[in-house]
Order: C-alpha cells, then sequence, then structure tokens
C-alpha cells in the first residue's frame, strides 16, 4: 500500500525534530512493509524534496509550493504527486485542502486524521467551525468521508456534527533521542535541587495554565512535603512572564524553582529521567507529546482533562486525571507518591507500560492500516 501524509498547516516538518508526529507515523509504515511520505509545505516557496532516514528505511518528504492563509495551506501543482498513492491522509477536518480533496478526484483515497476538540477555552477555534460547519460540513456527510482521530473527546466533536464514519486510533512516540554524554549539566542541576522534582515541559503560557502550578508547589511545601518544581519552555509573551515572575515572588517560591527555556532535543532523556513527577494543567491541548514522553520514562502524571490523557491515563493506575484547578487536590496527589515511594515506582512502572504496548507509532500503524484497507 502507498500512503501519503499530508501536513495541511503552512509550515514545512523539521527533520530533524525528535518526535514529529508526520515523521514517525511515516516511518512506522515502511517498517510495517507499507511505502509512505510526506507532503508539507515550502518555507521558501520552492518545491524540493528531503528525506527523513531511520537504519534502512528512508521517507520522502515533498515540500511544495501553496498558498498560506491563516492556519490553512492550499497547495499547487501537486495533483502528480497524490495520483501516486493509494491512500491521501490529511489533517484536521476544517482544513480547507483537507476539504477539497474529500470532494474532488482523490475523493475515494482520502482518510483524514482529525484532533481538534470541542472546549469553551478555544472560542475562536469553536467561531471558526460554526462557519466551516455552515458553508462545507455537507461535503464530509454525502460522501462519508472516513476519519481517525487523535482522542476519545475529538470522535465526540466529529460525531456531534453528524459525521458517523469515524475511529478514534490515538497518537504515538518514539524514543526520544539519547545523548552519549550522560547527565547534562542540566540534569545534573536537577538532581542536586532538594526533595522531589516536579517537572513541566511546555510553553510558558495562559492556555497551559503554568502559573496554577505555583499554587500547587505552594501547597505541597505547605504539607511540608520537599519538592523543586523545574520549568523548561520558553513564555508565550512577555506579559505572562511578568506575571509569573511577580506570582513566584509573592509566594516566596524562587529557592524551590529551576527554569531552564531552551533543552536541547539530545538531552530532554535526561530532564525526564532527572525528575520523579510530571504535571500538566493544560486547559486544552489536542493531545499532549510531552505527556506521552514523560510516560514513557516512567514519571507517574497528573494532567487535566485533555485528548493525550484521557486516551492513556488510567486513574490512579499510570497516573492522575484531576479535571478541576484546585491546588489542594493536585498537592494532596503529589504527596501521596512523594510519602509512597513504592506506590509512585508502580505508577511509573505501569505508566511506562501503557506506552511501551499501546502508543507506539509501530502499534498504532497496524490501526490505521487496517483502517485504510477496510474503508468504505
Amino acid at each position: 500500500m502507498k500512503i501519503l501524509i499530508i501536513k495541511t498547516f503552512p509550515s514545512e516538518i523539521n527533520t530533524s525534530t525528535y518526535n514529529c508526529q508526520e515523521t514517525g507515523l511515516a516511518l512506522a509504515f515502511r517498517r510495517a512493509g507499507h511505502e509512505c511520505d510526506i507532503l508539507c509545505v515550502a518555507d521558501n516557496g520552492q518545491f524540493h524534496v528531503k528525506e527523513v532516514t531511520e537504519g534502512e528505511y528512508s521517507v520522502k518528504v515533498f515540500c511544495a509550493k501553496a498558498i498560506s492563509f491563516k492556519d490553512n495551506a492550499w497547495f499547487i501543482g501537486v495533483d502528480s504527486i497524490l495520483e501516486q498513492y493509494d491512500v491521501l491522509q490529511p489533517g484536521e477536518y476544517n482544513e480547507l485542502y483537507t476539504w477539497h480533496l474529500a470532494g474532488g478526484r482523490f475523493a475515494d483515497k482520502v482518510i483524514v486524521y482529525h484532533g481538534p476538540y470541542y472546549s469553551p477555552y478555544m472560542w475562536k477555534y469553536n467561531r471558526m467551525a460554526r462557519i466551516f460547519d455552515c458553508l462545507f460540513l455537507s461535503r464530509y456527510k454525502r460522501r462519508s468521508t472516513p476519519f481517525i482521530t487523535k482522542s476519545r473527546l475529538a470522535e465526540d466533536y466529529l460525531r456531534s456534527k453528524g459525521l458517523d464514519n469515524v475511529t478514534t486510533i490515538g497518537v504515538g512516540t518514539i524514543s526520544l533521542e539519547q545523548s552519549n554524554v550522560g547527565d547534562t549539566i542540566f540534569s545534573k542541576r536537577i538532581k542536586a535541587a532538594e526533595g522531589t522534582k516536579l517537572l513541566y515541559i511546555g510553553v510558558m503560557d495562559d492556555r497551559r495554565n503554568v502559573l496554577f502550578l505555583l499554587d500547587v508547589l505552594k501547597a505541597v511545601l505547605q504539607a511540608d512535603a520537599n519538592a523543586t518544581l523545574v520549568l523548561v519552555g520558553k513564555f508565550g509573551s512577555d506579559d505572562y512572564k511578568q506575571t509569573f515572575d511577580k506570582a513566584v515572588e509573592e509566594k516566596y517560591l524562587a529557592d524551590h524553582i529551576i527554569y531552564e527555556q531552551v533543552v536541547k532535543q539530545s538531552e530532554l532523556a535526561q530532564v525526564y529521567d532527572a525528575c520523579d513527577i510530571f504535571l500538566f494543567p493544560t486547559r486544552y491541548d489536542i493531545y499532549g507529546m510531552v505527556l506521552l514522553e514523560a510516560m514513557q520514562h516512567g514519571l507517574p502524571t497528573i494532567a487535566t482533562l485533555c485528548g493525550g490523557s484521557q486516551m492513556m491515563i488510567e486513574n490512579n493506575i499510570n497516573g492522575f486525571v484531576i479535571n478541576e484547578y484546585d491546588a489542594t487536590k493536585w498537592a494532596d496527589a503529589v504527596v501521596s507518591l512523594i510519602n509512597n515511594p513504592q506506590r509512585s515506582e508502580t505508577m511509573g512502572k505501569a505508566a511506562t507500560t501503557t506506552i511501551a504496548t499501546r502508543f507506539t507509532w509501530d502499534t498504532l500503524a497496524e490501526k490505521f492500516i487496517n483502517i485504510f484497507r477496510n474503508r468504505k
């Protein structure tokens, strides 16, 4: 089977990133014995082809000309590429090029891989989706376009629109690239800090609700549990950084926080391995690749309800889903793990097993293929 993954968001795929969904899935298809390549937008506006190679397997990345507007890309002059493949897998139901493919000459080849779901927090997206549904949704219904979703939240979202050819598979991961130099300067700094290491990795902004982590840390310390909060990520805005810094000062938490704006991709594994518990209080995330990575590295994870936590976390078994911003409840979960190292270790091992057995790209690739073969 020949499969083309189409990235409809208007940006070129970075083939050097450690955990790119498109390349991770494409290589898994290759390992399963199928041909698979990727189509994306050329950032420089000029058509070119590059390759991602892993061992004996190689994936072509066609970087094509496109008209880009907002978060949409409309590819130009790619029909000769599209016609070479048996399956076309574009992303997101509301991308205009996805909609175009679902009704054009290649419609019978199209299976959409969709991630977004409804959240009151995403009011701009919700407004856009309402407009799209009024103008364009009927094509998917008329043709019974097949959809694969990244979470059950996303499946429920599409079904609420009257789309019924929907199957949830999830998102996979690969092993993080390991550094061969042992502990890094940053991981040594983490290990030298006092107490249990609580980790957050991601953008430091309101959507991820990083300020809430300060309340959690404060509550943990007030419960006489010794802990350090490790934060990795760039601030989304100067205003949010100023608010964050002020809150740290007002809560007297500076001595219990380690912050690093950027960590090399090759050194992220050491960061996960140097920490004890992963915290992810996001208001909305289509999936949350850091959840996959943290669980893969054996960290008990505490998260709000999002695409990834709903799919991967079994409450009180391999982590906790606490879908409210009550710092006391989050702190209670943290303290329960601090006070019971055996429970923390068992939960971490269960998290690793969950990812290894259910959420690698190689495991998920077979599910994709079954849907491709049995598509209506």
